[in-house]
């Protein structure tokens, strides 16, 4: 009996460090190709606590098994660093420029449908903003309405401290609505411009700051949503005691909804990686990615990028707090030729994304000199 139970044990375990495995190759087989890995990679972390637990458990019981999980858990140290992050150590770096600060915000419409009981969200959002006194915020799911007081002419009034803007609307209802994103930025912006994406509210927008003696290109980035529907959200949170044939339908349609979400960002993806391997200038990319560190999607974009949490952040890096789990999809990447510092989610309920923030200074010249083969 012992040698069954033993056999079993060692059969799921097996089992877990093939999905572990597929978890780390979900960053480098595109979607569009083959979308089931990418159903590892959003697993990842649960994953690989299941493998952690069998490592306890087999050195426990002092079978040397323990090694089938220990060994792709350490070959995977690059995956648990985007994970998780100790605090990090400051080093003494030759800069070229005072620092500023970006602030990249998923803002959910303001809260104007009141997803949250609290009709003073909003100002708590517009108090926050002023208080950390950035030099450049990007919105997403940005939102004006003409005929009421969601006006773009009140906002900017708002932000007086940030007198340039680039504002884009992905979707408008003429007089009524307008949908986007934005960007507002306390130095010039010299040029602007969109990446559209057909039949998505999602799109990306690109606007080039001028700091000091100093260029930077800063990327607005949502890409494709999931866009499940409200109730599912008690679906994931109730999966795993209700298996009754409405939750197994349910999380089928979740599953479709996000296969379609992760072949359509690996198109996006694409477009924009390539887009940036074009700046003429240092890039910072942002914004709501609707992806986790270990996607394809996030690998595309991170190549030749530095990410701001694993640089200068700890902890979790959580920053969309819906759902079953706590999970981080909005980034701000960069290029090597910036520092970063104090990299910081503010934990609030105000909307159902973080608000993520960064500092930034330029490097000297003969410090950046590998700059970027991704600008």
């Amino acid at each position: 009996m012992r040698t069954l139970f033993r056999n079993i044990f060692l059969i799921i375990n097996l089992v877990l460090a093939l999905s572990l495995l597929m978890s780390y190759l979900a960053a480098f087989v595109s979607p569009e190709i083959l979308w089931i890995f990418a159903f590892f990679g959003l697993a990842y972390p649960y994953i690989l606590l299941a493998n952690l637990c069998f490592v306890v458990f087999w050195i426990f019981f002092r079978k040397w098994y323990f090694l089938l999980s220990l060994v792709l858990i350490l070959a995977g140290w690059g995956s648990l660093k985007k994970l998780l992050q100790l605090k990090p150590k400051k080093e003494p770096v030759e800069v070229a420029a005072d620092p500023f600060r970006l602030i990249s915000y998923n803002v959910r419409l303001f809260n104007y449908y009141l997803w949250e009981k609290d009709t003073a969200l909003r100002q708590k959002m517009m108090d926050y903003l002023h208080n950390e006194s950035p030099a450049v915020i990007c919105f997403q799911e940005f939102l004006t309405l003409p005929k009421a007081n969601f006006t773009l002419a009140g906002l900017k009034k708002e932000l007086n401290y940030l007198p340039y803007s680039h504002v884009n609307y992905t979707h408008r209802i003429p007089g009524r609505l307008n949908f986007g994103l934005a960007t507002f930025s306390k130095y010039p912006i010299i040029h602007k411009g969109n990446i559209d994406y057909e039949n998505s509210l999602n799109g990306i927008i690109y606007s080039d700051l001028v700091i000091a003696q100093d260029t930077v290109r800063v990327y607005n980035c949502h890409l494709q949503s999931v866009k499940l529907k409200q109730d599912y959200n008690q679906v994931l949170d109730s999966l795993i005691f209700n298996y009754d044939e409405k939750h197994l339908r349910d999380v089928k349609a979740i599953s479709v909804r996000l296969r379609d979400a992760y072949i359509k960002r690996a198109y996006q993806a694409e477009l924009l990686s390539r887009h940036i391997m074009t700046s003429p200038y240092p890039v910072i990319v942002c914004g709501d990615f609707n992806d986790t560190p270990f996607s394809y999607c996030y690998y595309r974009l991170s190549r030749g990028l530095k990410d701001g949490f694993i640089a200068s952040g700890y902890g979790m890096g959580t920053t969309y707090r819906q759902n079953f789990a706590p999970i981080r999809i909005d980034y701000i990447l960069y290029s090597p030729s910036l520092k970063s510092s104090h990299y910081f989610s503010k934990k609030t309920d105000w909307s159902d994304h973080y608000p993520v923030q960064c500092d930034f200074t330029f490097l000297r010249k003969e410090d950046a000199s590998g700059q970027h083969s991704r600008r």
